[in-house]
């Protein structure tokens, strides 16, 4: 899979010559962007915890109907100037590791996630008995 800055740029709305300023910039610290693409891509952890964020987002109600793409593309590109800041500031950074730990941490927040919605959904239920049934036998409190 390749990061194709114009088509994120295009989504958030900005302008495709960004891509050519934000090589400029690498370029002046020595940072191929084809280098940054390629770490990029290659972090499946971080593509994890990206998609786990928009989606607990949406959730609680931040990211809208039909906004997910931007939400993704912008997280997407801060991983990519991410990446880009690390290989700047230390180019032997061990991106695989780093990015294993993002997968544990994307597989724990995933399971923390599905149990709060698990929780929510058993109150709603619960409360869909007692109100649209009527079953309020089963309480003692009076």
């Amino acid at each position: 899979m390749k990061v194709d800055l114009e088509s994120a740029l295009k989504t958030l709305g900005l302008p495709v010559g960004l891509v050519a300023v934000f090589a400029a910039v690498l370029s002046l610290f020595g940072v191929s962007l084809d280098v940054v693409s390629r770490i990029a891509a290659s972090m499946v952890g971080l593509q994890l915890l990206i998609g786990l964020l928009i989606d607990v987002l949406k959730w609680a109600g931040v990211v809208t109907d039909g906004t997910a793409g931007r939400w993704s593309a912008a997280l997407n590109l801060l991983g990519v100037a991410g990446v880009a800041v690390a290989l700047g500031i230390s180019p032997t950074f061990d991106f695989g590791t780093l990015d294993a730990r993002f997968v544990v941490v994307a597989q724990f927040a995933g399971l923390l996630f599905a149990y709060v919605v698990q929780v929510a959904g058993t109150k709603s239920a619960h409360g869909l008995l007692v109100d649209g049934l009527g079953i309020r036998a089963f309480s003692h409190s009076g």
